[in-house]
């Protein structure tokens, strides 16, 4: 049908030519090169053709040389509405967002003729197309301010079409409003934008029902699904993410992979983006299995031949899927599955022109991995980490994505410390303590302790991380000294708002002043190191997390061990033991339920268990000396005889 209505095109293309080769005037002529404009644009339209994109716009430009603002009015404001069309249509060949502003400008100067009083309808039309047009340049810059003004145009243009005398028109207005309210919610006040979203899509699906117009209803429902996911990554995730499989299965009652292969590919995309984001709350991987099979139905649509994008950005989110995968079962296999996804997407996002996907791409890259480097080659697959990561940093500057390059850095902070980790030469792994340290500098710039407090505090455990590594090959005190100091700065923004964290902090700085114990003031540091561990004891309790607890009450036994040295040895080693029966009760009793369940953790729990019992026997035989030795330096009793 389409190549028989191109036909019919050129055969209509091919009169006006003639028609021009007569004599006529100069308005006759310009509309003539109007009607031709108008026809060049059906073509680009149909075939998605850039050259006639290109001549459509040549036609109008002809036509405008005498329809003048002064003596034709209305048609001169017919002929730029046109280009205005023209020009949105070209946006989706080629230049998005110049091509975008180039119709806006157009629209908004032909709303100079066709104004609210005059003409309303075309008035609320245009508003509508501006309102598209503007969500469609939020997108690609200026998001908040685009994302407002499409709302806007929006609004303007609900003042005539009414659900009660414009059905139609409002439907497809409020579905225009929806998507510039999700868009804008990607920049501000995502709860609020997203809720106006739903509600602007539930309003026109009282129009577009299934009975009544199954495409649109679909259609509809298609960005309902959209709206509920990111809304669902604010609030009350199981619901939204739930009410987003809902709408994507009503969706596929009319997206059938028959009849619209493409609709069908994008709401199975949606599917898994719902399952996907489940799975973040719920435990098994029914909901991940789920994700994976409506990916692999959209890639049944999507390919490197056609569709790449979309190919692309499945499997970005094939990619996201195995990586909750690998921290399961088959945790390398899922890891390199990642890979090879992010690798197709790679196939099709370049740095230059898909600058955020190419940037989750070397993402999923790093933290596949980052995951590899914990199962093995540890230090091959740090590197491998570590050139995904610079890599995505390059899509970011701190100027125009500041949050993203600080996440970026934090990143990175995070694949020098566990670099260091592997490395041979002192030399080596100070280099990469060093860049670790810088790293957390640059997010430390961006991340402040107001709306971002919580990265705040994250960044300055990764700079205790550093530090503390970089104690153990130079400058020892000193860089104790720094760990110390940023634990204390996340200790402070944790106190009262984040237990968990603020307990692993606690554990955190009773290492560091164990370790300063060594180098100085032996018995204060020692001391200030249980009272550290003693913090964290007020969270890690038996019954809610057992083995941490016991990790902690075996730090806390050393501490007294190393505090014996300068204090009241006997009583120090009287409290080490006792605390190292505790852990040494859990270790073991742990290790019991683990071979229960044949849990491969229970040779790494029965390990800690005997470590515990050579401490207790290292603290018993000490106690024991003590003892022999207090009692040997007693005088000897006298006996008296009659």
């Amino acid at each position: 049908m389409r190549a028989e209505d191109v036909k019919e095109y050129e055969k209509a293309l091919a009169v006006c030519e003639k028609m021009l080769a007569f004599e006529m005037d100069s308005l006759q002529k310009s509309n003539i090169h109007r009607k031709m404009g108008d026809i060049h644009l059906e073509i680009a339209k149909l075939e998605k053709s850039k050259v006639s994109c290109s001549r459509a716009l040549h036609a109008y430009q002809k036509a405008l040389e005498v329809y003048s603002a002064e003596r034709y009015p209305g048609n001169r404001a017919r002929v730029v509405r046109s280009l205005g069309f023209a020009y949105a249509a070209m946006s989706d060949l080629e230049d998005r967002a110049e091509n975008l502003k180039r119709a806006i400008d157009a629209w908004e100067k032909s709303l100079r003729f066709f104004t609210l009083a005059s003409f309303p309808f075309d008035y609320a039309s245009l508003q509508n197309e501006l309102g598209s047009a503007y969500r469609k340049l939020a997108e690609q810059k200026n998001r908040s301010e685009n994302g407002k003004r499409a709302v806007m145009a929006c609004k303007e243009s609900l003042k005539i079409f009414t659900f009660k005398d414009n059905p139609q028109q409002y439907a497809d207005v409020k579905v225009c409003l929806g998507s510039a309210y999700l868009t804008l919610a990607e920049a501000i006040d995502r709860s609020d934008n997203c809720k106006r979203a739903i509600e602007a899509y539930s309003r026109a699906l009282q129009v577009h029902t299934l009975e009544r117009s199954p495409e649109q209803y679909a259609a509809v429902k298609n960005n309902l699904a959209i709206a509920h996911i990111a809304l669902s990554e604010v609030e009350n995730k199981r619901e939204n993410c739930r009410l987003a499989i809902q709408a994507c299965g009503d969706a596929l009652q009319v997206r059938t992979l028959e009849r619209q292969p493409l609709p069908y590919a994008a709401t199975q995309n949606n599917l898994g983006n719902a399952y996907l984001t489940l799975a973040e709350v719920e435990e098994g991987m029914e909901n991940c299995e789920r994700a994976l099979e409506a990916y692999r139905n959209a890639l049944q649509i999507y390919s490197l031949g056609q569709f790449q994008e979309q190919y692309a950005a499945t499997q970005n989110n094939l990619g996201n899927v195995y990586l909750i995968l690998a921290e399961g079962e088959d945790r390398a296999e899922n890891c390199m599955r990642a890979v090879r996804a992010a690798e197709e997407a790679l196939k099709v996002y370049r740095l230059q022109d898909h600058l955020e996907d190419y940037a989750e791409s070397q993402g999923i890259l790093w933290l596949a991995y980052l995951t590899l480097a914990e199962i093995e080659y540890r230090a091959e697959n740090c590197l491998l980490a570590l050139e995904a990561c610079q890599e995505r940093l390059r899509a970011y500057s701190a100027g125009e994505k500041p949050l993203e390059y600080a996440s970026c850095q934090k990143d990175l902070a995070i694949t020098y410390c566990w670099l260091a980790d592997t490395e041979v030469s002192a030399e080596a792994k100070a280099e990469d303590c060093r860049k670790a340290v810088a790293a957390c500098g640059e997010a430390l710039q961006v991340y402040g302790t107001g709306d971002h407090a919580k990265e705040h505090a994250e960044v300055q455990m990764l700079l205790w991380a550093a530090y503390s590594a970089l104690a153990e090959v130079e400058n020892r005190s000193l860089n104790c000294h720094k760990a110390i100091g940023a634990c204390e700065a996340a200790l402070g923004i944790y106190a009262g708002k984040s237990p968990a964290d603020y307990a692993d902090a606690q554990r955190n700085l009773g290492y560091s002043y164990l370790t300063l114990a060594e180098m100085e003031s032996m018995a204060e540091n020692c001391q200030r190191a249980i009272d550290a561990y003693d913090a964290a004891l007020q969270f890690y309790t038996p019954d809610k997390a057992p083995l941490e607890y016991a990790d902690v009450l075996r730090d806390q036994a050393f501490a007294y061990v190393a505090l014996s040295e300068v204090d009241d040895k006997e009583e120090c080693c009287k409290k080490a033991l006792k605390i190292y029966k505790k852990a040494f009760k859990i270790y073991s009793g742990t290790a019991t339920e683990l071979e229960e369940k044949s849990d491969p953790t229970v040779v790494e729990t029965r390990d800690l268990a005997e470590k515990c019992h050579r401490s207790m026997e290292a603290c018993k035989r000490i106690l024991k000396v003590i003892k022999k030795s207090k009692k040997a330096s007693q005088p000897p009793r006298r006996s008296e005889h009659d």
